[in-house]
């Protein structure tokens, strides 16, 4: 039995030793590894695919690796980079405003991608994914605190906001100020802290909107701001006005020193006159005072205090002047001007104010004006022409401003038809402050002026016109007291422009006012007598026997006001004979430091050039021109 055991074991270990054999007799080992398999990954947590959930997103996942052990994921939110990662679990807080939105919410579709990856460095190639709509609650804001109706001209506002699904991350505002009926913004802030929550404001005066808005957390902002109306009365019910001898009067309301005539740039003047203030209120009155440029020291209020004189230098000045009611509310109103140094010795100003018929043969060009103008005043020196057309202001022609008139001896101003600068220099609406050509005058500046329908444009009436001593319009202050004409009318058109020689309004030229002093003038069509002449105005001279009798139409018959201007030219006129021997051009001789002034009710650039020449050279002399 022991021998047949010995037999077994020898036996078993034969076949033991040839199987090993045998393996090692088969295909040679080469020392080749396994292929790696990837990880795989599962979201044991998240949405449902499609479904809306809070922009706040539970997720939860994990990972596993047949033949080795996950080291870390990787996440991904819509077409961002992945991340690594070593959780397993994460509250994510996505963006809800990038898609859609209602009254309530916003709304942002995404996805989200996770995968494991093994310790051989090799991800699962089918990541785990779900894709979803994350909705976020709109935050919400109230006004707590705040001014209604009619408050003082210093409010202070509180707000909250609240967000239901979130925090408040912080708070935007805007303040409006009604103006002409619209909302015009005046301040605003859209960076504030979740705290700061107060706002204040002052001194304000009139209609204000003040709206607020919260934003949260997700940058999302209250689509229907919290808004409050009010309205501030800075002063007492009322208005301060300031009235003056060379700027318009001046409405005040409010305690704020900046009103509309101080927070622009200062006016312009030139310098050489009197400035004079006179001011009244109509509030329950307690005092005025007024200051000029120091307001380091006021005097006592007076219900009297209400006139001051200056002189001022050349420079920057202000006027302050303030008024009190017995409530102890108060105005108070701030005049800024800048005094520009008047020269009055550097060229004759020619202003080309003419830009109707431009292109027009019988009528020439504006060019040909320009070289005519020029021509009259050559022997004088230094000419300079401003053409309105090369000075804009937001594409508007403007005239000669303070520095080009404060630096002419002689203005030479030419205002054909309609359209001109001139007559906008007298609007109220498009110059309301301070009228320079007047000034000019007034501290020592020469003026010739003429043109067609000038005093028409500048008082914007229609003719006959007439201006009297208790007329304060710019327009009105000019013709009296700057051109001396107390009334003019017109010699009119007709409608027949096929029968010339039936015109009613026909000039053929002026004759000395009293036969002396000045040569007569004629149209450069027309000779003494009413016989053509060869001229620069052609149509008249053509070889139409029709044409050769006609003169210039809508020519001025002037008269002065109150005798304070001599009558210069008369009207030598043809078939409107009511016009014959009537003045048409007025002469000013100050005879101290205001300047001189000439009025032609016609434009010089239609008469003979020699004569005009000599009768301009003439006033020119007489003005203290010096040629050259």
């Amino acid at each position: 039995m022991a021998g047949r055991e010995r037999h077994l074991a020898a036996l078993l270990l034969f076949v033991i030793l040839g199987v090993s054999i045998l393996a090692g007799c088969g295909k040679k080992d080469t020392g080749s590894i396994d292929p790696n398999i990837p990880p795989e990954t599962v979201l044991s947590s998240s949405p449902d695919a499609g479904d809306t959930v809070s922009y706040r997103v539970y997720m939860n996942w994990f990972g596993w690796d047949p033949d080795g052990e996950v080291t870390h994921y990787l996440v991904m939110w819509d077409s961002l980079d992945w991340i690594s990662t070593v959780c397993m679990e994460s509250t994510f807080c996505v963006s809800a405003q990038v898609d859609t939105v209602d009254s309530l919410h916003m709304y942002g579709y995404h996805t989200f991608s996770v995968k494991a990856v093994d310790n051989d460095g090799e991800a699962d190639p089918t990541p785990a994914t779900i894709s979803f709509s994350a909705f976020n609650v709109l935050p919400e804001t109230e006004i707590i605190e705040g001014p209604a109706g009619i408050t003082g001209s210093f409010v202070d506002i509180e707000w909250l906001g609240s967000d239901s699904d979130g925090e408040i991350r912080g708070y935007g505002y805007v303040l409006f100020e009604r103006i002409d009926f619209e909302w015009v913004e005046v301040a605003s802030e859209d960076s504030l802290g979740a705290d700061e929550t107060v706002a204040g404001f002052g001194p304000l005066a009139g209609t204000h909107r003040f709206e607020v808005w919260a934003c949260d957390d997700q940058w999302a902002s209250d689509p229907t701001p919290a808004a409050l109306e009010f309205t501030c009365c800075s002063g007492p019910t009322g208005d301060l006005r300031i009235r003056s001898n060379v700027f318009c009067t001046m409405i005040f309301r409010g305690m704020d020193w900046e009103e509309s005539y101080s927070s622009c740039m200062p006016i312009q003047i030139l310098a050489g006159e009197v400035l004079s203030f006179d001011w009244s209120s109509d509030v329950d009155l307690a005092g005025y005072r007024h200051a000029y440029d120091d307001t380091t020291s006021w005097p006592a209020w007076s219900i009297s205090d209400t006139h001051f004189e200056v002189l001022p230098e050349p420079g920057t000045h202000s006027l302050y002047v303030s008024v009190l009611d017995l409530h102890g509310l108060m105005i108070r109103g701030r005049i800024r001007f800048t005094v520009v140094e008047a020269g009055l010795d550097n060229y004759i100003l020619i202003v080309d104010d003419y830009d109707a018929h431009e292109g027009c043969p019988p009528w020439e060009t504006d060019a040909d004006r320009t070289d005519f103008y020029d021509l009259l005043v050559a022997p004088y020196g230094e000419r300079y022409e401003w053409e309105p057309s090369a000075h804009t202001v937001g594409g508007v022609p403007q005239p000669p401003d303070v520095d080009a008139l404060a630096g002419a001896s002689t203005v030479v101003w030419y205002a054909d038809w309609d359209n001109t600068v001139l007559g906008d220099l007298f609007d109220a609406y498009t110059h309301p402050l301070y009228d320079p050509l007047s000034a000019y005058v007034r501290v020592g500046g020469n003026l010739i002026l003429c043109g067609h329908e000038v005093l028409g444009q500048i008082l914007s009436e229609n003719y006959p016109v007439s201006v009297s001593a208790a007329d304060t319009t710019h327009g009105a202050d000019f013709v009296r007291d700057i051109l001396h004409v107390g009334d003019a009318d017109n010699s009119g058109y007709v409608a027949n422009k096929n029968a010339p020689w039936d015109y009613g309004y026909c000039f053929y030229g002026a004759l000395p006012a009293g036969g002396g002093g000045f040569e007569p003038v004629y149209i450069d069509s027309v000779g003494p007598g009413g016989w053509p002449e060869p001229g620069k105005w052609w149509l008249y001279t053509s070889t139409n026997p029709n044409y050769t009798r006609c003169g210039l139409p809508g020519v001025e018959k002037v008269s002065s006001f109150q005798g304070t201007a001599q009558e210069f030219l008369t009207i030598d006129s043809f078939l409107n004979m009511e016009y014959e021997g009537e003045p048409c051009a007025l002469l000013y001789l100050s005879g101290d430091d205001h300047g001189n002034v000439c009025y032609c009710g016609f434009p010089l650039y239609y008469l003979q050039t020699p004569q005009a020449e000599q009768m301009v050279h003439e006033l020119l002399d007489l003005f203290g021109e010096e040629r050259w």
